[in-house]
C-alpha cells in the first residue's frame, strides 16, 4: 500500500522546514502527524489519536483547532520548537482534487509576536552573528516592533565582548554562519548561559552581496552609507542575514521594520556580565524577579513603549557628558512641574503599545479591537501636546511641542471602525455605518429580512392555528418552519417538507426560501465587505507606518523620562552634577533598592570622595552584616543612574563620567563552564585588570578568599597594588576586605585610603551602625557575627580561645612582609598554624563529649523504633550536660 494523496503532500511540505513541528491545516483544525504528532501530544498534554494514511498501521495523529491555534503554537515555542503553520489555500469545497497548501509562516523564539513568551516592557531580539576570526558582526531585531541594530565587535578567543553585548540585549534566539556553528563550545555557552534557541543559518544568507542587496531592498537605499554601514562588512552581513531568515520564515517582507541603526559600543558605558549580574540592574541575583533590582525602582513607566526604553536605557548608560546633561534637563523640567505630573501619567495611560500595534498591521494580524485602540491612543496625541505646551519646559517643548499628532489616521478610523466592533472580524459589525453606503444597504437587507423572520413566525401561528409552530435557521439547512407531528393535521398544502425527525417535521415556502437567500446572500456580502473595507484601512494605515513609529518613539521617550522624574520626586533624589574631572563624590548617598525595600528613614547614608589622584581607592575593613557590600554597590549604582540621566539618592552629588563599571562580588560556581568558586571569582578578577582604564569605576568584595589565607592575601595585595598605580591602571577603586593586612598600604602605596565600618560594641556583641568612616577596623568580628547568627555558644566561646593563639603570631607575619621577609614569616607561620591544629585536635572535645561521640557511632538506628530512638538521644542530651 503506498501513502495517500494528502500524507504526500504533508511530507512534500515537511521537507521544506525538517527542523519543525509542522501544523497541517485539515478542516477545522492544525494536524501534525508521526513524529510531530508523537511530541506534539507530549509537549501540549492533549490526546494522541491515529489516521489511516494509506500505510499498515494508522499514523499517529494529534491537532488542535485552527481558530484557537496561537496559544498552543506559543506554548510549542516555548519548550524550544520552532514551529511551520501549513494552511489551505483555496476553499475545500470548491477544490479539484487535493486541497492547495502551503507553509504560510516558521515560528520560533526569536519570530514570536503574541502570546504569553512576549514580555510588554521588553523586547524579544532575534540575533544573527556572523564572524570571519577578524571581527565579529552582531544585528539584532524585535520582530514585534520593528527596531533593529547593528554592531561590531572585536574577535577574541574567548568571546568576552561578543557575549557581553549579548547579556546586554538578552536574545531569545540567535542565528550563527556556518564557520561560528562548528565552534561547539561557544554554541553551548550562548545556549546554557542566555537560555535560547541557537541555529544555523545558511551560508547564502550570509554572503556579502546577497546581503548588501537585501539590506538595500528592505530600507529602500541605493547604498549602505545611509545607515551607518559603510566600511562595517561583518555587521552588514550579519544584518543582511537576519533580514533573510526572517522574509524565509515569515514569507513576507515586513513594512514595519524600516530603520537599522549602526552604533559602537564604545558609545556607551560598557558592561560585562558579572557586573550586570551584580549590580542587579534588571533582575535580582538570587530569584531573577524584577522586584529587587535598579529597574524596579525606576520604573514608574505607564506604557509599555516607555518600559523598554527605560530597561535600554539601564542597560546601556551614557558616556557623553552632552548627551547625560540633555537627559538630565529633560528629567528635570518635568520634576520642577510635580503638580502637573499625575495628569501626564493619565495621559501616557490610556496610549496603547503603538510598535507592537504597527507590527500587527504589517503581518496582517491586526483586529479591529487593536484598530480601537490605535484609535484611543492617536486621540491623546493632542492632548499630550497640549500638556507639554502648558508646562513650564522649554527644552521638553522645543522637542516634543510641535511633534505630528496623525490626526488623518485618528479620523481615517474613528469614520471607519464601529465602536463597538468585536474582536474578531468574522463575526461582522465592524465597519461603521455611514462610512460605506453599500454595506449600508445590504445591513438594512440583512435587519429587514431578520425582521420579516420574526413576523413569519407569529403570522404563521395565528394563520395554521399550532401554538408550537417555530422559524428556524441552522447552518446546514438554512431557514425552516418546524412543527411537532401531533400538529402535522394543521399543516398547510402550501408547506414544502425539507426535514423528517423524530419528533417534529421541518418546512419551508416558497416565500421563506426567496427570503432566506436575500438574507444569506446579505450576510456573505457583507462579510466580504467589511473584510475588504477593513484591509483597504489597514493598508492605507501600513503605508503611514513609519509615522506611527516616529510619534511611538517620542511617547516612550516621554513616559521613560516622566518615569525617571517621577521616581526623583516621590524619593527625594538629586540632580547630580555631571563632569569628566574623574572626581565621584556624594554626601549622603543612599542605595536605591535596599531604600525602597527598607522601612522609611531607615536606611544609613554615606558619603563618597573618589577621584583619579590621592583618592584613587578605598580599602575597605569591617565585619561581614556591617553593608561594605551594600556601600559598594551604592556607589556603583549611584554612578551609573547619573550616567542614565537619573536624579540620585543623596544630599548632594558630583560624578565624572566613568567609561565602565567592573564588579567582583559574592562567591558563586558557574555551572554553565564547569568552573569553581575560586576559578570564577579569578576569571572576573583577571577580566578587570586586562580591561579596566584609568576612568574605570571597580569594585571588588573579598576577592582571595577562595583559596588559602596567604594565597589569598598576596593575590589581593598584588591587585591592589596594581588597580591604585596608575602606571598599570589607576582605576577608581572601591576594596572591601577582610584582609587587615592591606590596611598597611596606606601610607606606602599612594592614592589608597582606609575606611571602615563604624559598630558599637555591647556586653551583648556588637551593634552595626551601617555608617563609613575614616580609618581600618581594628578587628573582623567574625564570632560576634556567628554569634547574631545563632552559633552554639560553646562553638563561639572556643573560637575566641583558638583565636587568641592564633594572634599570637599575627604581628610577626605582618612584619615580615611589610620588611620584605615574606618567605621567613611564611614558615614560621605555617609551623605555628600546624601546632595550634594539633592543640586544637586534643582539646575539641572534653571526656563526656567523647563519650557521647562514642555512644552516637555505636547505636543501630535502622532496627530502632521511634520510641527507642527518642529515649536515646534524650540520653545522650543527659550525658552532654553532666
Amino acid at each position: 500500500m503506498g501513502l495517500t494523496p494528502m500524507m504526500q503532500q504533508y511530507l512534500k511540505m515537511h521537507e521544506k522546514v525538517p527542523d519543525t513541528i509542522m501544523l497541517f491545516r485539515v478542516g477545522d483544525f492544525y494536524e501534525t502527524f508521526f513524529d510531530d504528532a508523537i511530541t506534539a501530544s507530549k509537549a501540549l498534554e492533549i490526546a494522541l489519536t491515529g489516521k489511516r494514511c494509506g500505510l499498515d498501521e494508522p499514523a499517529p495523529m494529534c491537532g488542535v483547532p485552527h481558530h484557537a491555534a496561537e496559544p498552543y503554537i506559543a506554548k510549542l515555542v516555548e519548550k524550544g520548537y520552532k514551529v511551520a503553520v501549513c494552511e489551505q489555500m483555496e476553499d475545500p469545497a470548491a477544490a479539484k482534487g487535493i486541497v492547495k497548501r502551503d507553509i504560510i509562516k516558521v515560528v520560533s523564539p526569536g519570530t514570536i509576536t503574541e502570546g504569553g513568551l512576549i514580555q510588554a516592557k521588553k523586547n524579544n531580539y532575534l540575533a544573527s552573528i556572523f564572524s570571519d576570526r577578524r571581527v565579529f558582526g552582531l544585528a539584532y531585531l524585535d520582530v514585534s516592533t520593528g527596531a533593529f541594530y547593528a554592531t561590531e565587535l572585536p574577535f577574541t578567543a574567548d568571546s568576552g565582548e561578543l557575549v557581553n553585548e549579548l547579556g546586554k540585549i538578552e536574545p531569545s534566539e540567535i542565528i550563527v554562519n556556518p564557520m561560528l556553528y562548528k565552534q561547539s563550545a561557544l554554541i553551548q555557552n550562548l545556549e546554557t548561559r542566555f537560555g535560547c534557541m541557537v541555529g544555523l543559518s545558511a551560508a547564502a544568507h550570509y554572503e556579502k552581496a546577497a546581503c548588501e542587496r537585501v539590506i538595500e531592498d528592505q530600507f529602500k537605499v541605493f547604498a549602505l552609507d545611509s545607515l551607518g554601514l559603510k566600511d562595517h562588512e561583518a555587521a552588514t552581513r550579519a544584518a543582511g542575514a537576519l533580514l533573510a531568515y526572517v522574509a524565509e520564515s515569515q514569507k513576507k517582507v515586513l513594512g514595519h521594520i524600516n530603520h537599522l541603526a549602526y552604533y559602537r559600543i564604545e558609545a556607551y558605558m560598557l558592561l560585562d556580565l558579572s557586573t550586570r549580574r551584580n549590580l542587579e540592574l534588571t533582575e535580582t541575583l538570587r530569584h531573577g524577579d524584577k522586584r529587587g533590582s535598579l529597574l524596579w525602582v525606576l520604573d514608574q513607566t505607564a506604557t509599555a513603549m516607555g518600559g523598554r526604553l527605560l530597561r535600554q536605557w539601564v542597560e546601556a548608560p551614557l558616556i557623553n557628558r552632552e548627551k547625560i546633561e540633555i537627559r538630565q534637563n529633560l528629567v528635570a523640567e518635568l520634576a520642577a512641574n510635580p503638580g502637573a505630573l499625575p495628569e501626564l501619567k493619565t495621559l501616557l495611560t490610556k496610549i496603547y503599545d503603538l510598535e507592537r500595534i504597527c507590527g500587527k498591521i504589517s503581518f496582517g494580524t491586526v483586529n479591529p479591537k487593536d484598530m480601537l485602540s490605535l484609535k484611543q491612543s492617536l486621540a491623546m496625541l493632542p492632548q499630550l501636546k497640549a500638556w507639554i505646551n502648558s508646562v513650564a519646559a522649554p527644552d521638553l517643548q522645543s522637542r516634543y511641542g510641535e511633534a505630528d499628532d496623525l490626526q488623518d489616521i485618528f479620523k481615517l478610523i474613528d469614520a471607519g471602525i464601529a465602536d463597538d466592533a468585536p474582536f474578531v472580524l468574522r463575526d461582522g459589525g465592524v465597519i461603521k455605518t455611514g462610512y460605506n453606503a453599500e454595506i449600508d444597504r445590504y445591513r438594512e437587507a440583512h435587519t429587514k429580512g431578520k425582521d420579516w423572520i420574526r413576523d413569519l413566525e407569529s403570522a404563521e401561528r395565528e394563520k395554521t392555528g399550532i401554538k408550537s409552530l417555530k422559524v428556524k435557521y441552522n447552518k446546514v439547512f438554512g431557514y425552516f418552519i418546524e412543527v411537532t407531528k401531533a400538529n402535522l393535521s394543521l399543516v398547510p398544502e402550501d408547506y414544502i417538507r425539507k426535514q423528517t425527525l423524530s419528533n417534529v417535521e421541518r418546512f419551508y415556502t416558497p416565500e421563506l426560501k426567496s427570503m432566506e437567500t436575500q438574507i444569506l446572500g446579505s450576510e456573505e456580502r457583507l462579510a466580504q465587505l467589511e473584510y475588504q473595507l477593513f484591509t483597504d484601512i489597514r493598508e492605507t494605515i501600513m503605508a503611514q507606518t513609519r509615522r506611527i513609529q516616529q510619534r511611538a518613539q517620542d511617547v516612550a521617550q516621554l513616559d521613560a523620562l516622566y518615569s525617571l522624574a517621577a521616581v526623583g520626586v516621590e524619593r527625594h533624589y538629586v540632580r547630580p552634577e555631571i563632569a569628566e574631572d574623574g572626581v565621584i563624590a556624594f554626601q549622603n548617598g543612599r542605595h536605591p533598592v535596599a531604600e525602597a525595600i527598607m522601612e522609611t528613614g531607615t536606611f544609613v547614608a554615606n558619603n563618597c570622595a573618589l577621584d583619579e589622584g590621592e583618592n584613587r581607592m578605598m580599602l575597605i575593613t569591617g565585619p561581614n552584616m556591617a553593608g561594605k557590600s551594600t556601600y559598594i554597590r551604592q556607589v556603583a549604582i549611584l554612578t551609573l543612574m547619573a550616567q542614565i540621566g537619573s536624579f540620585v539618592p543623596a544630599d548632594s552629588a558630583h560624578i565624572g563620567v566613568v567609561d565602565r563599571i567592573f564588579t567582583r562580588i559574592g562567591a558563586s560556581d558557574d555551572l554553565t563552564t564547569g568552573q569553581s568558586t575560586f576559578m570564577v571569582e579569578m576569571s572576573e578578577v583577571s577580566n578587570i585588570l586586562k580591561n579596566a582604564t584609568r576612568h574605570s569605576l571597580v569594585i571588588l568584595d573579598e576577592i582571595g578568599r577562595g583559596t588559602s589565607t596567604f594565597d589569598g592575601i598576596s593575590i589581593a595585595w598584588a591587585v591592589v597594588e596594581y588597580l591604585s598605580n596608575p602606571l598599570t591602571i589607576g582605576a577608581k577603586t572601591l576594596f572591601a576586605t577582610h584582609y587587615h593586612e592591606l590596611t598597611e598600604l596606606e601610607g606606602v602605596k599612594p592614592g589608597i585610603k582606609n575606611f571602615s565600618i563604624a559598630l558599637k560594641e555591647t556586653k551583648d556583641g556588637v551593634v552595626f551602625l551601617r555608617k563609613i568612616k575614616r580609618g581600618a577596623a581594628d578587628q573582623s568580628y567574625g564570632i560576634e557575627v556567628a554569634q547574631l547568627a545563632g552559633f552554639p555558644k560553646i562553638v563561639t566561646a572556643r573560637a575566641k580561645d583558638i583565636l587568641a593563639e592564633l594572634n599570637k603570631g599575627e604581628s610577626a607575619y605582618r612584619a615580615g612582609v611589610l620588611d620584605g621577609e615574606r618567605a621567613a614569616a611564611l614558615d614560621n607561620q605555617v609551623s605555628f598554624y600546624s601546632e595550634m591544629l594539633e592543640q586544637a585536635k586534643e582539646r575539641m572535645l572534653d571526656s563526656n563529649e567523647q563519650a557521647a561521640l562514642e555512644s552516637l557511632k555505636d547505636l543501630e538506628i535502622d532496627s530502632m523504633t521511634p520510641l527507642e530512638a527518642m529515649n536515646a538521644l534524650n540520653d545522650l542530651k543527659h550525658q552532654l550536660q553532666e
